[in-house]
């Protein structure tokens, strides 16, 4: 009873598969056919099929009319089948084209719901990716997009429900006398042929390209071992799908052959309709003409940049005496003074004097900290720090305290040039700057506010600031 059962079985398959074995199709040239069309597609009167033109945008369908049997009906495993074709892309510029064309497998004709652009007339934004879609195709793309992890914008790849291609390779062939892989470029205008070969035993997809005139390399481009029966319905469409974006480029097949369950036959290359001769082809104007601009911007860009550090560098520069070289500079930089003071600006000035402009500036006065050090009894503390213990401590004060005299905001509070040269020499001895008893609040150099203030004497009388300034500084002026 078993056998029986199992013969049975056997014949069933056996009657599937001989029905499935009539799709046996060859187009040398497609001359008034039915296949159905639909978008851009055309037949031209030369017998080649036109999936695009100059139309921007839009998407192209030329499907085989008749469903096929995918699926043993028994087991629903996946059967062999094999198809070639000679197809030619012929881009809008030399350099620069549109979209890529892919052979498909559908559960429907015309793809309804699909997208041009990127998504080649199969899929669109929302159904890209879907299990639900069983379609299985193999893509020519000329456009390198992204958001799908394209190789490079010159690729083949076998999609399975989205164009995340499973497995992908740049265009290219296996030559057959040293086996080195030679690269094709799609949008060469030349045609190629493409042989898509599964094996239901063997669950295995195989896709071969090569210019015509070369044999079919036995080594293929891509092979991917992947069950095609969970993807495949039992009935499915053959056929080819195309799409333009904002570049367009020509896709046209000359010749389709296909077999289920068998090697397609051999397309008769000679028999092939001919592609429209090739004028010269345009090059972009953005290559000619918006890229070198571009490029030129951008080098302008670049040279002002560094021109424009040299000059704002130049203008900061500190020139370093010799005895600074020794100790360190013992100056504030210009670019630190020019910041602090936004600029020299005016808005800053706090007067003029016999010493040139003196400035307000941010953050700490050093006037102030300077007196505040020497009022409790600690001048030395504001010597500079890179000294180290290299000093003499009578000069150091002398120096500092000179440096407050200097700093009046009262010319006629300050020493002239030869006074201070007497004061270092020790011709003069400086005046002991406490007889001016000016609290650190009421400093006049403090913060250089003009103001006038009175000390009392033994006579009762009041002495203004700068009648004491003048009589300590009367000596030598």
């Amino acid at each position: 009873m078993l056998f029986k059962i199992v013969l049975l079985v056997h014949i069933l398959s056996s009657l599937a598969i001989a029905a499935s074995q009539d799709l046996n199709f060859i187009y040398s040239g497609f001359r008034p056919t039915n296949l159905s069309l639909d978008g851009l597609a055309e037949l031209t009167s030369n017998g080649l099929l036109r999936l695009t033109n100059k139309t921007m945008q839009k998407t192209s369908h030329a499907f085989y009319p008749n469903p096929v049997t995918f699926k043993n009906s028994i087991n629903g495993s996946a059967f062999t089948f094999s198809t070639t074709f000679v197809f030619a892309i012929r881009p809008q510029y030399a350099d620069l084209g549109g979209h890529g064309m892919a052979f498909v497998i559908a559960p429907t004709r015309g793809l309804p719901g699909s997208l041009s652009n990127q998504y080649l007339g199969l899929f669109n934004g929302s159904n890209n990716g879907n299990q639900t879609n069983h379609v299985v195709a193999v893509e020519l793309d000329t456009i390198s997009n992204v958001e799908f992890n394209d190789l490079d914008n010159n690729h083949v790849g076998i999609d399975i429900n989205g164009l995340v291609s499973v497995q992908y390779a740049s265009a290219g062939y296996y030559s057959q006398l040293n086996g080195k892989l030679t690269n094709l470029t799609l949008i060469s205008g030349q045609p190629m042929q493409v042989w898509i070969e599964y094996g239901g035993m063997e669950k295995q997809i195989n896709v071969t390209i090569a210019p015509i005139g070369v044999d079919k390399p036995s080594r293929p481009l891509l092979s991917l071992s992947r069950d095609l029966s969970p993807y495949l319905n039992s009935s499915m469409y053959i056929g080819f799908s195309s799409s333009t974006g904002s570049f367009y480029s020509s896709h046209y097949v000359l010749g389709w052959s296909f077999k289920i369950n068998g090697q397609a036959e051999a397309l008769d290359i000679s028999r092939l309709p001919k592609l429209p001769k090739l004028g010269p082809k345009k090059t972009s104007k953005f290559l000619t003409i918006g890229l070198p601009v571009l490029c030129l911007s951008l080098v302008f860009v670049a040279v002002s940049s560094v021109s424009y550090g040299i000059r704002r560098r130049r203008k900061f520069a500190e020139v370093l005496e010799d005895w600074e070289l020794d100790f360190g500079p013992q100056r504030f930089k210009y670019k630190d003074l020019y910041t602090a003071t936004k600029g020299f600006g005016d808005k800053e000035l706090l007067g003029s004097g016999g010493f040139g402009r003196v400035y307000k500036a941010e953050d700490v006065i050093l006037v102030d900290w300077v007196f505040a050090r020497w009022l409790g009894g600690e001048i030395l503390e504001a010597r500079d720090p890179n000294l180290g213990t290299e000093y003499v401590a009578e000069e150091m004060e002398l120096v500092l305290q000179l440096g407050l005299m200097c700093s009046q905001s009262e010319p006629a509070g300050r020493p002239s040039m030869r006074q201070v040269v007497q004061f270092l020499e020790g011709d003069i001895p400086l005046p002991d700057i406490s007889l001016l008893r000016l609290p650190k609040s009421d400093l006049p150099f403090s913060r250089f506010d003009d103001f006038a203030m009175s000390y009392p004497s033994s006579m009762g009388k009041s002495i203004s600031h700068t009648s004491v300034s003048e009589s300590l500084l009367s000596g030598g002026r």
